[in-house]
């Protein structure tokens, strides 16, 4: 727009020369001509002293050439320092200098060229200017207006809305100048590790508010730092520059690894990188800072995950020696009545001997199945064919099996399935599923077996025709003391569960009320090189 009013202000000028020219109005054409250089050579300068020049430049060439047509001179040249000028008082200043000089030279030179009163001249330019007075304003008005827009657009582009500090991209900006500047310097990343789980807890709001408690902390704590700003979502990124970097350093620590966690109740997890030391470049120095980060953030999980696996054995140890207590202590109980009553009757158990014999051979039982299931022992592994143990495990059964009417279906494979095993840990793993599935099932029904290979693994499935097993308990039938037999210890399928672990096998379980249930076991094959036949001359612990 202003080139606009250099063209008009440029035409207005020669325009008014040439027409003195022609009329030969003598004295007048060396101010104009050199006003007219002014004009030409600096009409865009902002400077008051600058302005003051060209205006009374401006009013020597009003005067010599006696003519009202200055007015749009004055008009144009009012408009281009209001464009330049960025201070109110400035435009005022202007303002007022253009009126009165162009009233003045007005009523100077009005008799020599206008038929109307003096006066009437006046108070027409004064009109004219009053509301080029308000035109000037609004211009300014406007342009301040736009130069707001502009630092707010350039604010809300630059930093975060939230926290109020630099952004992503206005932190490597900043970053890049720094390297450039600075030949020692600290670069810290800072992630808020546990924000997430308050968001989904505590809600979005109850996040946003210790993000900014962190922001306003990290100001206090960090107040002769370069730069601050937030980095991404849960992360914040300091660059401050140092004299001491050991001094530094413990300060960083004390303040991230104790003070700020302290203050906002979350895990802070940070990493350094220090420049010249680490790198030479930004990208360096951000790369540095986050492999820092990320091996604190992994030392930190490794020491969550050992805790929490620290707290789920106390908690199974606990399980356990309830389970156990509670166990023996029914057994307890009973003989303690016996000999009770047996007090009476002059000591003599005679009657009650079989009912306390049979306690204490449950309570042996119940403490041998609990040693062997919580007990770490020595085993004997060896290679050997997965049709051997269940061909002998059909065999001791048998019996068992015929007497109750059952039948017996075994679907073995072509060729022999070895696997890495302690035969009599899997002869056990074996007796404990039969007979679990026997007992589970009516007279004359039948308890299928099959063997098979898949994905390099061998697959054993024990399937009976029982009545089955609610869904509610078959997320704990492999849990310690868990039965639902009258006379269970409930340590039978917890056993089983270790076994298949100590083969580094697996075992799922399907049952359907009505039908019956499957165990489905897995197992690795060993390798072809391996021997079937003979121990080999390793020893395993189970763990």
């Amino acid at each position: 727009m202003i080139y606009k009013w250099f063209v008009i202000f440029y035409a207005s000028v020669i325009s008014i020369a040439s027409w003195k020219l022609g009329l030969s109005v003598s004295g007048w054409l060396p101010l104009s001509l050199l006003f007219l250089a002014a004009a030409v050579l600096g009409l865009k300068g902002s400077s008051l002293t600058f302005s003051a020049v060209k205006l009374v430049l401006l009013t020597l060439f009003h005067w010599s050439s006696q003519t009202d047509w200055c007015f749009t001179l004055y008009l144009l040249l009012l408009a281009s320092e209001v464009y330049e000028s960025k201070s109110r008082k400035t435009v005022w200043m202007l303002v007022t200098l253009n009126l009165v000089t162009f009233a003045v030279i007005a009523l100077i030179t009005a008799p020599a060229f206008s038929v109307y009163p003096p006066h009437w001249m006046v108070l027409l330019y004064l009109s004219n200017f009053s509301i080029f007075m308000g035109l000037a304003l609004t211009v300014f008005n406007t342009f301040r207006q736009r130069d707001k827009l502009a630092g707010e657009r350039n604010q809300l582009m630059t930093h975060d809305s939230l926290t109020g500090l630099p952004n992503f991209e206005a932190c490597h900006a900043m970053l890049h100048n720094l390297v450039d500047k600075e030949s020692r310097l600290l670069f810290i990343l800072i992630d808020c590790t546990d924000l997430k789980a308050m968001n989904k807890t505590q809600g979005f709001q109850a996040g946003n508010q210790i993000l900014k408690q962190i922001a306003v902390l990290l100001k206090i704590k960090f107040s002769q730092a370069a730069f601050i700003s937030r980095y991404g979502g849960d992360e914040f990124a300091v660059a401050v520059t140092y004299e001491d970097k050991d001094t530094m350093r413990a300060y960083v620590n004390q303040q991230l690894g104790s003070e700020l966690p302290k203050l906002t109740g979350i895990q802070i997890t940070y990493g350094i990188a220090v420049l010249p030391d680490d790198a030479s470049s930004k990208d360096d120095l951000v790369l540095v800072a986050e492999n820092s980060l990320f091996s604190m953030k992994r030392e930190m999980w490794l020491k969550r995950e050992e805790h929490m696996l620290r707290s789920e054995k106390l908690r199974i140890v606990g399980e356990l020696a309830s389970g156990m207590a509670h166990e023996i202590r029914n057994p307890l109980t009973t003989i303690k009545g016996f000999l009770q009553i047996s007090k009476s009757n002059g000591y003599n158990i005679e009657t009650w001997y079989p009912l306390i014999m049979d306690e204490i051979s449950r309570m042996s039982e119940l403490t041998a199945e609990f040693l062997q299931f919580s007990k770490p022992h020595a085993v004997q592994f060896r290679v050997l064919s997965m049709q051997v143990c269940i061909q002998r495990v059909i065999s001791l059964t048998l019996s068992e099996m015929s007497r109750l009417g059952h039948e017996i279906v075994y679907d073995p494979p072509e060729k022999p399935l070895n696997i890495w095993m302690d035969p009599d840990k899997m002869v056990q793993l074996l007796i404990n599923l039969f007979k679990n599935a026997y007992e589970s099932m009516e007279d004359n029904k039948k308890m299928a077996i099959r063997l098979y290979e898949r994905d390099h693994h061998a697959v054993l499935e024990i399937e009976d025709q029982g009545s089955g097993i609610p869904v509610e308990q078959l997320d704990q039938i492999f849990n310690p003391f868990f039965t639902t037999k009258d006379s269970g210890t409930g340590l039978g399928l917890s056993i089983c569960h270790k076994i298949v672990q100590d083969h580094n096998g697996t075992i799922e379980v399907e049952s359907f009320i009505g039908r019956g249930t499957t165990f489905i076991m897995t197992f690795p094959l060993a390798e072809p090189e391996s021997s079937p036949c003979y121990p080999l001359n390793r020893r395993k612990d189970a763990v």
